[in-house]
């Protein structure tokens, strides 16, 4: 079952989307009339402050120009950094998993095995985490029973700071 987490983990840096993308592999093959491209062997990709490190990309692109990506590996990373807010500046968006999808006709990012979102010190931990970039929604479900969180999701959201006179005020 998805259980969704209302606090907001992330909100990734829009200027982000604007700038052009960095792909180096050990290995890449382009398919230009299918709009596949693969890349292998300690894979990087960079895209203003997001960096994707996996063993395996797979990077789909249809007629209208729709993408998707599917990255693979023992352990699949991403760091981004996320929009300031007036609580929170220079605040990092860390993930991992052993696979993660990307669809842009979707918005979303599925993280799946082992997958973990960290924001600031916020932490959310679960088999698969799917977030929808534009409604900045969570979903998190649990492994089986065998897994070491016996098939059960974690968050840890920190408190609120609170000001001197015991409302709650901007973090640092």
């Amino acid at each position: 079952m998805l259980i969704a987490l209302s606090a907001p983990l992330a909100h990734a840096e829009k200027a982000d989307s604007d700038k052009p993308i960095q792909i180096s592999a050990n290995r890449a093959t382009l398919d230009q009339l299918k709009g596949v491209t693969q890349w292998e062997g300690d894979v990087v990709v960079i895209q203003g402050t997001l960096q994707l490190h996996a063993d395996h990309l797979t990077v789909t692109r249809d007629a209208q120009g729709n993408q998707t990506m599917l990255a693979t590996g023992k352990l699949t990373t991403f760091r981004q950094k996320a929009d300031d807010t007036p609580e929170k500046k220079n605040v990092w968006i860390n993930g991992q998993a052993s696979r993660i999808d990307y669809s842009t006709v979707t918005h979303t990012a599925i993280l799946t095995t082992n997958a973990r979102v960290k924001k600031g010190d916020d932490l959310l931990i679960g088999d698969v985490i799917v977030y929808n970039t534009e409604t900045q929604i969570y979903q998190s479900q649990g492994g089986g029973s065998n897994t070491a969180n016996k098939g059960r999701v974690t968050a840890i959201i920190q408190p609120q700071k609170k000001n001197a006179s015991g409302g709650a005020g901007k973090q640092p």
